[in-house]
């Protein structure tokens, strides 16, 4: 495996691992509301970050790259705004 596949499959694994913590915490009933709906936007964030990593290849045109560099660009931002950016492959 090539050490870009490498890095692809640990970032899955750990994007993953997040995406198992904040489920449970969006529905752990001992904690407060604001903190399980702060669980279930992280959970939007994570999928979405899931969603470009399952698009990655070892072999991306500059293009490709560039136009995943603006939806990671795009998902970031609207971390920051409160909102949640749907990603899909290219």
């Amino acid at each position: 495996m090539h050490i870009f596949e490498r890095h692809i499959t640990s970032l899955r694994s750990q994007a993953l691992a997040v995406l198992a913590a904040n489920q449970a915490r969006a529905a752990d009933q001992s904690l407060g509301p604001s903190d399980r709906n702060a669980a279930a936007f992280n959970i939007d964030e994570v999928q979405a970050m899931l969603a470009i990593l399952d698009c990655m290849k070892p072999n991306l045109r500059p293009k490709e790259a560039r136009q995943i560099a603006a939806r990671i660009r795009a998902l970031l931002e609207g971390a920051q705004r409160g909102q949640v950016v749907r990603i899909g492959c290219l």
